[in-house]
């Protein structure tokens, strides 16, 4: 559902994938974001066509397909981090199928992928971008953690941020491209802002507190995953602690399997960061004066 949460700023929290919004300023609209699923986006685009006549730009805060499937139904170049530019480069019609086949049990959503192009990022930025819109200010920040790409749009009269994926609320976050320290200092970083509020990745609207549970999680897959390393067991012998993870958030019934996955990829990536900190015999690497943060 389209709600108004200040003057001319818009979020629909409802769509499968990522949440979504809409910035109106005197000269037309930018939209984060774009929903996954073929049908949804054509609704989304359809929702922004009743606030607006004219898109200026379509900002994906990442690269995943969560974010970005729904570009082709906005007829307005795309904006994103450089970062992003470049995983979405290299997106094939195999990225197309590898979609379609996370609706293998629901074939009227598969079907509707027959129709998806990918459309890359016409504009980039690395650290910010600031664009006035007649009185409207927006500033395109990068973030980082949850991926090299993920970043917000901060609307400094409203003291209101789009977070990308570096929040989500109540959700098992993707952590299969993360730096987890990197993430973990990110969120300290956020915590300390006066942000009215959050429009996170996934999840309710919030306040900065609500970052808290995420940096449990991932302080607790930290633990867990140096745990194993450090006692000498593989990767695969590591995939315990996907159980272990397993309940720290809710899940829909029915996407188990998912969550598990999510869990797995990041469990391999985290082991990767061990391996990175510890070496071979598990000892603190001191490559480059590096000091381990929790």
């Amino acid at each position: 559902m389209l709600q108004e949460i200040a003057d001319r700023v818009f979020v629909d929290l409802d769509y499968e994938g990522s949440n979504v919004g809409c910035v109106l300023t005197d000269q037309g609209a930018i939209v984060i974001d774009t929903p996954m699923i073929p049908s949804e986006a054509k609704h989304w685009a359809e929702s922004v066509s009743q606030l607006t006549d004219k898109v200026l730009y379509v900002f994906n805060t990442d690269h995943h397909r969560s974010h970005v499937m729904g570009n082709q139904f906005f007829k307005a170049p795309i904006i994103a981090h450089e970062a992003a530019w470049r995983e979405m480069s290299n997106y094939k019609d195999t990225f197309i199928e590898r979609t379609k086949n996370l609706f293998k049990k629901r074939p009227e959503i598969q079907r509707q992928f027959d129709e998806v192009v990918i459309v890359k990022p016409e504009f980039c930025f690395t650290g910010r971008m600031v664009m006035k819109k007649g009185e409207r200010e927006l500033i395109f920040v990068h973030l980082g953690g949850h991926t090299p790409a993920t970043s917000g749009l901060y609307l400094p009269e409203e003291r209101i941020l789009f977070t990308g994926d570096l929040l989500v609320v109540d959700e098992h976050p993707s952590l299969g491209q993360c730096n987890s320290e990197e993430w973990l200092s990110k969120l300290r970083w956020l915590r300390k802002q006066k942000y009215a509020q959050l429009i996170p990745g996934h999840g309710q609207f919030c306040n900065v507190e609500s970052s808290e549970p995420l940096s449990e999680y991932i302080r607790a897959m930290r633990s867990k995953v140096r745990s194993q390393y450090k006692s000498g067991r593989t990767k695969a012998e590591s995939a315990v602690v996907i159980s272990q993870m397993l309940d720290f958030f809710p899940y829909r019934q029915g996407r188990k399997s998912l969550i598990e996955k999510r869990i797995r990829a990041g469990v391999s990536r985290v082991y990767d960061e061990m391996k990175s900190i510890y070496g071979k015999n598990g000892e603190v690497s001191k490559r480059g004066g590096y000091r381990q943060r929790e």
